[in-house]
């Protein structure tokens, strides 16, 4: 009976959290909108009249699948607007339940609530309307359908996971180098290359129904899209006469495939976790829809630079003029200042959870000796 009723207990405090992030989320929304949105509304036009989104605009950047789901969902809503917004935000809500429910499955009530509740969070499903999460969630989903037997055989299981990480690739390509992070962990050569292959051969078999009007849109605008180049981590820590000659991508692809290799130990579903802050940090773009990348992450390995990083970012998409925008906190907005802090506290909550335990360790030794 007493287990009964602490289940139910657990299981109101889930709801409560659930009701109250996606009041949040409705309640940002109301703010406004910026060019994301726009640029929905611009594929929404094009796909109504009959025309191939990659030839008939710049301004989409992903595989097929999100501008197929605004489509379905525009028509849903008899192509109105306002209620398009309503139920956009609602959708992109429920794929940050999804998140919800599985950290809460495997990391825990305390975890999945600082997720939910994150506002940096809140304001990108609910204001900003980007769809990251949708690509996390399939990514989420197809680690636990893989599994952390790294040396068993390629089953039915594995192999649905494979296409499900194919398909997060095919809705948003930030996962690009994850399949590389997973073949890492197989213990035989053939499984390598299958884990490798499966899921960008489902990505790019994603365009065919589209490349022969849209060709030049697809690799000029989503295989080789570039977002603004700040590159602040590179900018901070790397002199500028090295960076002329190593182009900050370069070294983000390196550092990528150099922690596929270091974190290959890790549980996929840590892995995922752990992917997401270093292709944030290492990045040679910032813009605010990627704070949210790595929200899971924080939340799953929380820690004093996570909370830091939590607090700057909420408190830089309230002021940022492509955030909510207040008119009387104008002032403190400065994107370069908060980005690179950002980046700074990421990559210390990165370093935190994974060398943390060694340098408390060397800390406290050196403290003994001292005495």
């Amino acid at each position: 009976m007493e287990r009964n009723q602490k289940r139910v207990w657990f299981d109101c405090r889930m709801v409560f959290v659930l009701i109250l992030g996606f009041a949040a989320r409705l309640w940002v929304g109301r703010f406004g909108h910026n060019y994301d949105f726009d640029s929905y509304l611009i594929v929404l036009d094009a796909l109504g009249g009959g025309q191939n989104v990659y030839s008939s605009t710049p301004r989409y950047n992903y595989g097929p699948v999100w501008f197929n789901a605004i489509g379905i969902i525009y028509d849903l809503v008899a192509r109105n607007q306002d209620a398009f917004r309503i139920v956009l935000v609602v959708f992109l809500s429920l794929i940050d339940a999804g998140i919800f429910l599985i950290i809460w499955k495997r990391f825990g009530r305390i975890a999945a609530g600082l997720f939910f509740l994150n506002p940096i969070s809140i304001i990108i499903t609910g204001y900003h309307n980007q769809f990251d999460n949708g690509a996390i969630l399939l990514g989420m989903i197809s680690v636990e359908l893989f599994g952390d037997d790294f040396s068993g055989p390629l089953n039915w299981r594995k192999l649905s996971g494979l296409l499900l990480l194919g398909f997060s690739l095919m809705t948003k390509h930030i996962l690009f180098a994850f399949p590389l992070w997973l073949a890492m962990k197989q213990e035989k050569t053939a499984h390598k290359i299958i884990v490798l292959l499966l899921p960008i051969t489902v990505f790019v078999l994603g365009f065919f129904p589209y490349w022969s009007d849209g060709a030049q849109g697809i690799v000029r605008n989503v295989w080789f899209y570039e977002s603004a180049r700040n590159e602040y981590l590179y900018r901070l820590f790397m002199p500028q006469a090295l960076r002329a000659i190593i182009p900050a991508k370069i070294i983000w692809l390196l550092i990528l495939g150099g922690f596929a290799f270091y974190l290959k130990r890790r549980k996929g579903l840590e892995s995922l976790l752990l992917y997401t802050s270093v292709l944030v940090w290492a990045s040679p773009s910032i813009a605010n829809q990627y704070l949210a990348i790595p929200a899971a992450f924080l939340a799953v390995f929380f820690n004093p630079f996570s909370l830091a990083y939590m607090l700057v970012g909420t408190w830089h998409l309230i002021v940022d003029y492509d955030g909510l925008h207040f008119p009387s906190l104008q002032q403190y907005a400065n994107r370069d200042v908060y980005y690179a802090s950002l980046v700074i506290l990421l990559l210390a909550a990165f370093i935190w959870e994974v060398w943390g335990g060694q340098i408390r360790r060397v800390l406290v030794k050196y403290a003994q000796m001292r005495k």
